[in-house]
């Protein structure tokens, strides 16, 4: 089992309602495109030999998934 680290932000709600709205439209979420820039960041910045040796330790578990959810929040 892969372990995961949980990643929490802040940033103004107005624009995460913004943005989720124009997902939506494309049959996205939020939560998809920061584990693409994630994936991007990760490939960018760490050397390709130990992307290879932690890909191994993690098995063949994937990290991300493409699928899109549905994001439901709540407003008071």
């Amino acid at each position: 089992m892969v372990k995961q680290k949980e990643i929490k932000i802040k940033y103004p709600e107005a624009r995460v309602r913004a943005i989720n709205s124009n997902l939506a439209k494309k049959n996205t979420t939020l939560e998809v495109e920061i584990m693409e820039s994630l994936n991007q960041i990760y490939k960018k910045h760490v050397k390709p030999e130990v992307r290879e040796f932690i890909e191994e330790l993690e098995g063949d578990e994937p990290v991300v998934s493409k699928k899109p959810r549905t994001i439901i929040e709540e407003h008071p």
